[in-house]
């Protein structure tokens, strides 16, 4: 199990797509302390929590002993990380010095223009300049730290990635990239769920987004092979109070909180996340639109091929000089559920058949919205060419 600590309650940007940025902060905004820091650790090693990372919401550098806690862990001989918007150098280096197992540089552009978009209150010139400092200190010591670099891809700031990559390689930085999503998971609920209280700001972010949570993509999510969450299940969250919550995802710590985590052993914080009824009716709220699978897999698999068709789809629409209405975006020639002949599609795809006999996929309908839909397959309705 990983353990994911917020050791502060605040962040010193406010992204659009981030709690931190587009949700009140009702969480307790104030440091932890590293004597109660010293106890978790010390209760999580005996409980065999392998890892522990020092961010979740919340900027990690804002904490002025950071590197006193990356030591702490390393000391009980557990794997530690961080991530970082980098716009700080003043604790910098104290992180690096204290040998993380990997350091993570969350970012969303190449030049300010674009980078300003995704991450409000940012400059990308000092994140660069904070780079290349980072690079001289690790090659002049000679630390194994691993550094990653996150670029957050957007509909608007693909052109800047490989600029991004080339910098970030030849500082020898580790480059990796993914969709953007719309978190916390209270905020797309409320879009999910055409809840009133999503703003203009919003909306405007989910214009930048290439994968928002609109009908289309809950239904691919919905239909996704059923599977636990890992999210609830694998992960530990605890925030600067020392509270465990339900997940991740969630950003009103207070309300899903499920105890101290040093006043009770894990299986029975682990149990309550299952058995706490606000957490049992969150976690149904999430699960029944497939909200778990768009937190955790916006990179991997059908989620990429379904933003890259969207990508394609708006690129086709704008060159026709026709107005683009993003609710619908991605959805042209779909055949919805109501309308899916499943015995046709069957027929007409051998393969789909054969699929789903061996429990591959749980109907034709399900490898349509997955993959058929994307490949162009025949017989999925009665609007298909035969």
């Amino acid at each position: 199990m990983n353990m994911y600590i917020d050791i502060v309650g605040a962040c010193n940007l406010s992204c659009p797509s981030c709690p931190m940025g587009n949700s009140e902060n009702l969480n307790y905004k104030k440091s932890m302390q590293l004597e109660m820091f010293r106890q978790i650790v010390e209760k999580a090693k005996a409980e065999g929590v392998r890892s522990i990372f020092l961010y979740n919401w919340t900027e990690p550098l804002v904490h002025p002993k950071i590197g006193e806690f990356i030591e702490i862990i390393n000391a009980a001989g557990m794997a530690s990380g961080i991530s970082t918007n980098l716009n700080l150098s003043k604790n910098m280096e104290k992180a690096l010095l204290a040998e993380p197992a990997y350091f993570r540089i969350s970012l969303s552009g190449f030049h300010q223009e674009t980078y300003k978009k995704g991450h409000a209150g940012g400059d990308i010139e000092v994140v660069k300049q904070n780079m290349l400092a980072l690079h001289e200190i690790k090659q002049r010591l000679g630390l194994k730290t691993r550094v990653d670099v996150y670029y957050h891809r957007y509909l608007d700031n693909i052109d800047e990635e490989a600029l991004m990559r080339e910098f970030s390689e030849r500082l020898g930085f580790v480059f990796t990239t993914g969709y953007s999503v719309m978190m916390p998971l209270e905020k797309a609920l409320a879009i999910v769920e055409r809840d009133p209280s999503v703003t203009a700001t919003d909306h405007e972010t989910l214009t930048r987004l290439a994968l928002p949570p609109y009908d289309d993509l809950i239904n691919i999510v919905q239909h996704y092979p059923k599977q636990a969450c890992m999210l609830k299940d694998d992960w530990l969250v605890i925030d600067c109070n020392g509270n465990t919550v339900l997940c991740c995802t969630i950003f009103n710590q207070t309300e899903y909180q499920v105890g101290k985590y040093l006043d009770m052993p894990l299986d029975e914080l682990t149990r309550r996340k299952s058995t706490q009824q606000n957490c049992v009716d969150m976690c149904n709220r999430c699960a029944s639109k497939g909200l778990h699978i768009y937190s955790m897999f916006p990179n991997q698999g059908v989620l990429e091929r379904h933003a890259v068709n969207r990508i394609v789809d708006f690129e086709r629409l704008n060159s026709q000089g026709l107005a683009i209405d993003s609710l619908q975006l991605g959805r042209a020639g779909e055949v919805s559920a109501e309308d899916f002949d499943e015995a046709q599609y069957l027929r007409l795809n051998d393969d789909v058949r054969v699929a789903v006999s061996n429990g591959s996929f749980s109907s034709g309908y399900q490898h349509y919205v997955l993959c058929g839909r994307l490949e162009g397959r025949l017989g999925a309705g009665v609007f298909s060419v035969l």
